[in-house]
């Protein structure tokens, strides 16, 4: 029995849980959905900048895009 189904379902828990974190962590620092929004897409783009650290401004912005519908288009199938 492939363990693969089991991977997906914790993976997918353990980024719902950081979800729920940072939900929490705008609430103690009286942060608007909006803030957290800017926030969650500064971590975002930080993320990138720490992994293609060569990449210009312009280039992470396009990978976290094509990122970001590669994410939408799996979640649709």
């Amino acid at each position: 029995m492939s363990e693969q189904p089991l991977d997906e379902a914790k993976r997918r828990i353990k980024v719902e849980q950081v979800v729920r974190d940072f939900f929490m962590v705008l609430d103690q620092h009286h942060l608007t959905l909006e803030e957290g929004l800017v926030a969650w897409n500064m971590l975002g783009f930080t993320m990138f900048q720490e992994a293609y650290p060569e990449a210009s401004h312009e280039q992470i912005q396009q990978q976290m895009l094509g990122f970001s519908q590669q994410l939408f288009e799996s979640r649709r199938r």
